[in-house]
């Protein structure tokens, strides 16, 4: 069997400070097209993408570079925040208490019931699709943090703080069983060493 790789991809800049639904700066327009020509002749089984303007455009951007490879929007990589239940708040150092409990109410998942389901369904379908190629994944920062956290096994909280530049690549591979091992995080080999994490 071919390896089942998820290649995790933050969504290029977006413009103005990401309040609402905004669309890719000329930078992030940019970012994605560098993106895309790293990823010319990548096998990919699919490309997959939040519903998030900026993730739908940067998916439509980095397709550009892998013809005939189906774009399909994925509830499943919607910009989620974990946060925890009032049972769970333990589980969290006090100094991330305050940051979460500010999250907005629609992007709010409690226990991170929603990406854990996530991850299942992502690493099955990544296995499933393993002759065809990689799966390319287009969300947002959170999302990535708690695919890396799950891969790791580290402790629920340990998604704050993985906060992966725009368009980086975070790869990770899949067992048949649905485990998962971090083969890179964050890699922007790709960007301008001038460009920040934007």
């Amino acid at each position: 069997m071919n390896d089942a790789l998820l290649y995790l991809v933050r969504h290029a800049e977006a413009a103005g400070d990401e309040v609402g639904d905004p669309a890719l700066s000329a930078r992030g327009r940019d970012q994605a097209r560098l993106l895309g020509s790293r990823l010319t002749g990548t096998r990919a089984a699919a490309v997959l993408h939040s519903p998030r303007l900026r993730a739908v455009q940067t998916a439509a951007i980095v397709a550009e570079s892998l013809p005939g490879t189906p774009v399909v929007a994925s509830d499943l990589v919607d910009d989620r925040t974990p946060v925890p239940s009032t049972a769970r708040r333990d589980d969290y150092p006090p100094r991330y208490l305050p940051r979460l409990d500010e999250t907005p109410a629609d992007e709010r998942d409690v226990d991170a019931v929603a990406l854990t389901r996530s991850v299942a369904a992502l690493a099955a379908e990544a296995v499933r699709r393993a002759e065809e190629g990689a799966l390319v994944v287009v969300t947002h920062a959170f999302v990535i943090g708690w695919f890396v956290r799950a891969a790791l096994d580290a402790p629920t909280w340990r998604w704050v703080g993985l906060n992966p530049t725009n368009t980086s690549l975070t790869v990770i591979r899949y067992s048949a069983d649905g485990t998962g091992t971090l083969v890179a995080f964050n890699d922007d080999s790709h960007l301008p060493s001038t460009q920040d994490a934007g």
